[in-house]
Formats: C-alpha cells, sequence, structure tokens
C-alpha cells in the first residue's frame, strides 16, 4: 500500500560540500539506508528540503547520512528506525499543500498511512522525528 523512500545517494554536491563531517555516538538516523548509526561510525550532518515541488511548506530540515556509501532502504514495509520512534506525520497533495497531519508511534504507522492513503486527495507523507522534528523519510503510495 505504501513505500518509503530514503534520501538519494549521493546528495547534490552542494548539499554535500557545506555538510559537517561527525562521528557518531550511536544511534543517528541515517536518512539513506534508514538504520541508525553505530558508535565511532563517521557521519555527514547536512541540510535537506524533502519537497519536490514548490510549496509553502517548503522548508530545509538538518539530517544525517553515513558519510561512507550505504545501501538505501529499499523495503518492503516500515524500517525498524520509524518503528520505534515518536513520529510527526503530514499528508500533502498533489499541490504540495498539507491535507492531514497527525503524532504516532512508530508502532501505530502503518494505521495511521492506511488511513490518510484511503483519501485520493492524499499523494504522499513526510515522516518527522517528532522529538527533533527533523524530516526522517518520505512516503509514496505503492
Amino acid at each position: 500500500m505504501f513505500t518509503v523512500c530514503p534520501l538519494p545517494s549521493p546528495m547534490s554536491a552542494d548539499a554535500e560540500q557545506s555538510a559537517l563531517s561527525c562521528t557518531s555516538l550511536g544511534g543517528e538516523p541515517c536518512r539513506r539506508c534508514l538504520t541508525d548509526a553505530e558508535p565511532g561510525e563517521r557521519l555527514l550532518l547536512l541540510s535537506y528540503d524533502p519537497f519536490l515541488g514548490d510549496s509553502p511548506y517548503r522548508c530545509a530540515s538538518p539530517v544525517f547520512v553515513h558519510a561512507e556509501k550505504c545501501k538505501p532502504f529499499d523495503g518492503p514495509g516500515l524500517p525498524e528506525q520509524q518503528r520505534r520512534r515518536l513520529l510527526s506525520a503530514r499528508a500533502y497533495d498533489d499541490l504540495h499543500l498539507m491535507f492531514d497531519a497527525d503524532i504516532v508511534a512508530g508502532a501505530a504507522l502503518p494505521e495511521l498511512l492506511e488511513r490518510f492513503f484511503n483519501s485520493a486527495a492524499v499523494s504522499y507523507v513526510h515522516l518527522h522525528y517528532a522529538r527533533q522534528g527533523c524530516f526522517a523519510a518520505r512516503v509514496d503510495r505503492a
């Protein structure tokens, strides 16, 4: 019913060039492979705007990605990274306008996504980590 889309790899040259290189303390969520970093791994902290079109909701967000190439998440289902965190889910229409939104425990995310995608008006969903507010992943209809 839905597909979780990781960040592209590589990012734009500008994004990666302005990124801050850091060493993981452990648990930082990589937005490419959608797994948490292990202590000591090299990460890039960069700014990412998840919108693929013009939107008044457009806003760059800080995200971590592994500094070394990692395999992008390719499903099926939800990554463990999202299933165990508190999330803000924001549903958008084809015009990139917010249609619906909710806060959800990751374990209940499949039911919320089903509710969102039951509306023909919903085109895609952005997930954000509710506590930090950072972009987590985009979810599309399957």
